[in-house]
Order: C-alpha cells, then structure tokens, then sequence
C-alpha cells in the first residue's frame, strides 16, 4: 500500500513539474514576429506593407561580402554574387541597367579614385515582402573616402539590396552629407552669441551705420 502511495505521489510531482516547464517555455519564447499584420496604418507604402524578418541570414552575409570586398579594392572577386542583369539607382539620381560586368567595370574606376575607403556600418536587416515575394537587405553605413587628390570626406548612406534566385538583381542608394563639424560650431556660437546679446549686437550695428554716414 505503501508502494503504491509513493508511486502516485511521485506521479503527481512529474506531471507538475511538466506542466510547469512547458508552461515557462511558452512564456519565454520569442513571440512571432512574421504574423500577419491587422493595424491599420495612416499610409501606404509605395513598394511593400508586408515585410516580415527575413528566413535567410545568409543574404546578409553576401551584402556585407560585396561591402567588404569594395572597401578593399578586391572588385574582381565580386561578380559570382551579382545576376547577369543588373539595376542601380545611386544617391545623385543616375540609373543603371545592363550586365554584371560593366557595372564592376564603373565601380572599379570609382574605387581606383581613392587611396581608401572605409565603411563604418550602424545597422543592417534582412527582410521579406509577403506581397511582391521578394527579399531585401537594407543597411545604413557611414561612409569614408579618403581620395588621392582632394580632402578626405564622410557620407552617411542607407543601401536597399534586393537578392532574387541567390544573386544581386538590384540596388540603390540613399546619402546624407556630414556638415564640416568646425562650420557647425561655428554657426552654434554665432547664433548663441546672438540670442544671449541681442542689444549689443543691434548698438554695434547702429555704430557702424553711423560711422559709415561720417
């Protein structure tokens, strides 16, 4: 009798601890990102609403590739990720369409202008779009060229890739330039010097006209 007091006790503390665990494993799991969307949005996107987190980190890992062979001067390794058939939008509103190899062919010329060049990457995401079924890589980068004659220079860029049967198809560019940190400075203290002496400014004007009627 003993036996079988034990055995259902032991019973009981297994199915608990069971249901226990199962239920902390439901809580703790991530929730699912790639549900369908209800909200109802202000807007419509232009291009897809219907992005979900991509199933393939391996895209990323072929955009950052391209990355880094061009900020290292290695162009002509490049050609096995991109399709036969290339489009490109870049930030200054030039559009490109046509084969793999004379879009490498320009971009080899761009980077022979520099001694170097370095990507400072913030964020990078992979993403799918349920609605036209494509998936997309998007980075945002600063930007540092450093070219064989003139001053160095930093750009702030978004780039949007889009990856189609495994190869490059398609990519643009969006940039945003750094303003010169000292012009900004100064321009800080111009206007501050302004806000805090606005009478002494209106009296040294006043002074100068004066001057300028003798």
């Amino acid at each position: 009798m003993k036996k079988i007091f034990l055995s259902a006790i032991i019973a009981a503390f297994l199915t608990s601890c069971s249901h226990t665990t199962s239920k902390d494993t439901e809580e703790s799991a991530p929730k699912n990102y790639n549900k369908t969307d209800t909200i109802k949005y202000p807007y419509k996107a232009r291009n897809s609403s219907d992005l979900v987190l991509s199933s393939h980190p391996e895209y990323v890992q072929k955009i950052l590739t391209v990355w880094k062979m061009y900020e290292t001067n290695q162009v002509d390794k490049m050609r096995p990720y991109f399709a036969d058939t290339v489009t490109y939008d870049d930030a200054k509103g030039n559009h490109y369409n046509g084969t793999a190899e004379t879009m490498l062919e320009m971009a080899q010329k761009e980077i022979d202008k520099l001694d170097s060049l370095r990507f400072d990457i913030s964020m990078w995401e992979s993403v799918h779009s349920n609605d036209k079924n494509e998936d997309w890589v998007n980075i945002w980068s600063a930007e540092r060229t450093y070219p064989k004659n003139g001053k160095p220079d930093t750009t702030l860029i978004c780039e949007k890739w889009m990856i189609k049967d495994g190869k490059i198809n398609y990519f643009n560019q969006y940039s945003q330039k750094l303003p010169k940190l000292k012009q900004a400075k100064e321009k800080h203290s111009e206007a501050k010097a302004e806000k805090e002496t606005p009478g002494k400014e209106k009296k040294s004007r006043v002074k100068k006209k004066r001057r300028g009627n003798k």
